[in-house]
């Protein structure tokens, strides 16, 4: 595909650190280039998925890209491939030559011909919505501030009661295996290994100049049961926000305190995920501030066959059937249960699927932005 003289290439491993320079210099202008978010997202800069990152280069390298990282999702036990996008920069010099459009236009094309059902996309913004990507379902954050938190303090060191413990940096690849036990145990996550565990644990998301994010995992009777990664803007120090959790509900509520006190923090905020009925009855019950909002980024349909057939467990499960989608042009009509959806684009059809009103079929979906957030 082109776009005036240029042609959109997948990468090879010999051009991951161009496009780590180039990003750099876009995202991360006060960091030496290649020292930013190549290390935020190891996982998307690795050599080995070095032909999932697209690029646009002239004579003197890349100008452009947009970044890929092949993952799958879980939902209720059912497993479905994604196109995860972030990292999508274009040079100040080349930017409003439509070169971003043009190689997102060649992603999709590409993962589509491959059958991956979904597109997830970090972002927000006009370059998105203009491909019809669309923010879909809904999920909750919840603050919890210093003097409730005291309220639920079980962190005195009885071995029998629970333990709040910050590892230290050194330490945190270590915890992989264990802490991954707990996050597989979660219905709405990332497919993760425990080598995919250890390697988001050291990534620079811990050691940003910008952000203080630090690991605290949970133990009772000696065994870990929760762990939450809390980070402290600089900018804003009396608030933690935390990026990712699991495990025991009530331990991670009870850690609070704990993490508050080694931040010097007023109250931290983290993620409840819309169908998680133990946590929002605990946040209920205890009168805990909580705001709803869509899940984070944009969501586009990709193979919408595919992405019916990865859903199949769960409509015959809620609705007693399976559904059926017929596409006609750029159209869909989406049936189920003797009901008929309509939608005029593919991220009208994501809508219609993950969204809650009473226009839309409520399907659950993915915490999307947790350690795997690229």
């Amino acid at each position: 595909m082109q776009t005036s003289n240029y042609v959109v290439r997948r990468a090879s491993r010999d051009v991951v650190d161009a496009l780590g320079k180039i990003v750099d210099l876009v995202f991360r202008p006060q960091l030496p280039p290649g020292q930013g978010m190549p290390k935020e997202f190891p996982h998307l800069f690795s050599a080995d998925n070095a032909h999932n990152l697209y690029y646009v280069a002239d004579e003197n390298g890349p100008v452009s890209m947009v970044g890929v990282l092949p993952q799958k999702v879980v939902i209720q036990g059912i497993t479905m491939n994604v196109a995860s996008i972030g990292s999508v920069v274009t040079l100040p010099e080349y930017q409003g030559r439509h070169i971003s459009s043009a190689i997102l236009h060649r992603v999709m094309a590409d993962f589509t011909a491959e059958g991956v059902p979904l597109m997830l996309v970090s972002g927000d913004r006009g370059l998105y919505r203009r491909i019809d990507c669309v923010p879909v379902g809904r999920m909750y954050r919840v603050t919890i501030g210093k003097a409730e938190a005291e309220k639920f303090r079980f962190d005195r060191g009885d071995s029998n009661l629970l333990k709040v413990t910050e590892v230290r940096a050194k330490e945190r690849s270590s915890y992989a295996e264990r802490l991954n036990r707990i996050y597989h145990a979660e219905p709405y996550r990332y497919r993760r290994t425990d080598a995919e565990m250890a390697i988001l644990l050291d990534a620079l998301w811990f050691q940003r100049d910008a952000y203080d994010q630090r690991l605290f995992v949970i133990e009772q009777g000696g065994e870990p049961v929760a762990y939450v990664t809390p980070y402290q803007p600089r900018a804003s120090r009396s608030r933690l926000e935390v990026m990712e959790w699991a495990g025991s509900r009530t331990a991670v509520i009870a850690s609070a305190a704990a993490i508050l006190d080694a931040f010097g923090a007023d109250e931290i905020r983290f993620p409840v995920h819309a169908d998680d009925i133990t946590m929002r009855t605990l946040v209920k019950t205890n009168g805990f501030r909580s705001e709803q909002t869509a899940l984070q980024g944009t969501v586009r349909a990709l193979s919408a066959a595919a992405l019916i057939q990865s859903l199949e467990p769960l409509f015959v499960e809620r609705f007693g059937t399976a559904a059926e989608v017929l596409q006609q042009g750029m159209s869909y009509r989406l049936s189920v249960a003797g009901r008929d959806l309509y939608a005029d684009n593919a991220g009208e059809l994501a809508i219609r699927l993950f969204n809650h009103d009473a226009d839309n079929l409520g399907l659950p979906f993915v915490h999307t932005d947790d350690l795997n957030y690229i």
